[in-house]
């Protein structure tokens, strides 16, 4: 195997005394733009969903009253609501 010429590790020495601290930079800033773009693709998604969100409450009336049903536990009137527990519910709910 042949050596490498003597001047190599020098011009190694100095090529990272030069360029290793932007190197560094360049590296830092490529890992901030990778998780910026993940977050932004992550708002982009959840934007959608809430824009069908926003379509379906005010187009659907049954969704509306579905949900308001669920989460205020109303009820119409001569309508009983009745509350199940996890464990009363049964294994098909799980």
């Amino acid at each position: 195997m042949s050596r490498l010429p003597r001047w190599i590790a020098p011009a190694v020495g100095v090529a990272a005394v030069l360029f290793g601290p932007g190197l560094c930079h360049q590296v830092r800033l490529a890992v901030t733009q990778h998780r910026l773009d993940r977050q932004l693709s992550d708002l982009a998604a959840q934007k959608v969903e809430l824009i069908r969100e926003q379509q379906r409450l005010t187009t659907d009336p049954a969704y509306v009253e579905g949900l308001i049903r669920s989460t205020f536990k109303v009820a119409q009137k001569g309508e009983l609501v009745v509350t199940l527990s996890d464990a009363e519910q049964g294994p098909q709910s799980r």
